[in-house]
């Protein structure tokens, strides 16, 4: 597949500017796959000719390399850190440096579970402590139709398997087989789309300008090839303040680690503190 995986790269990009060699090119050839068995193409020359005949084939391809499955509190041990020693020393942090509000970033967001998950979190340690310093949470992705589902805060139940059962009472409604997340909630968190792999800015418009305490960007490095990783990590780097905290997918610490510039808080959880 590697030499038809050329192929597609070649299509893509020259009818539509989509460039697909950012990708990992194994994650790339399973997307391939799966789209050929969904289509019913049953070679990959087959495949290659529809998705240069059907207008939105490119989409459904699309669709799932932006791989947007999520969870709430997904990699539970390091929302446990998170919990218990990241978010107690942001806030002694802010205080110490008279800091009106701590500036979080989710970058890569899908659905929302993630910054929900944050908002959850800063929130009931707030709830247990003094309001002040506050807190902004900004929520990123390249896909605005997730961007959507997100701001709707309608969830499955599996997407809730790991949050804890007070959290569950007390932030969602049930509504027949989904849950509904409240508003509360859903108000902390801005979302808006932004690729990573922008070139030309370092942080999310949104947030007018970087300087964040914490960047969450989990389980997103690994679908991407070395460069495009590399990239990202460089543009998190300048976004964040020094000091400041970056959390990712347990399966990309040894990418944080190869790329310098930060140090591992508490292995074996996937968060790191910016040199």
């Amino acid at each position: 597949m590697n030499k038809e995986a050329e192929k597609y790269i070649h299509l893509l990009q020259e009818k539509y500017g989509v460039d697909l060699s950012v990708y990992d090119r194994s994650f790339l050839e399973k997307a391939l796959k799966s789209r050929m068995a969904f289509t019913l193409c049953d070679t990959s020359e087959k495949y290659l000719n529809y998705l240069d005949r059907e207008t939105g084939e490119p989409t459904g391809l699309l669709n799932l390399l932006s791989n947007s499955y999520s969870e709430f509190f997904r990699n539970p041990l390091t929302f446990s850190v998170l919990e218990q020693a990241v978010i107690p020393r942001l806030f002694d942090q802010a205080a110490k440096n008279n800091s009106r509000e701590i500036r979080i970033w989710s970058a890569g967001c899908a659905a929302g579970q993630e910054p929900y998950s944050l908002a959850m979190l800063f929130t009931e340690f707030q709830g247990h402590h003094s309001p002040e310093p506050g807190f902004r949470i900004f929520a990123t992705d390249v896909s605005a139709t997730e961007l959507v589902k997100a701001q709707n805060g309608i969830f499955d139940l599996k997407t809730l398997k790991n949050t804890r059962i007070e959290l569950a009472e007390k932030y969602f409604r049930r509504k027949g087989e989904t849950f509904s997340l409240d508003q509360k909630i859903k108000d902390l968190v801005n979302f808006s789309v932004y690729d990573l792999l922008d070139q030309d800015s370092s942080s999310p418009p949104s947030a007018v300008f970087g300087d964040f305490d914490l960047v969450m960007c989990s389980n997103v490095l690994i679908y991407y090839e070395v460069e495009s990783q590399k990239l990202i990590l460089h543009k998190i780097y300048r976004s964040l303040k020094k000091g400041g905290f970056l959390i990712t997918g347990e399966a990309e610490t040894s990418l944080v680690s190869n790329f310098g510039g930060f140090r591992q808080h508490v292995p074996p959880a996937a968060i790191f503190i910016k040199n």
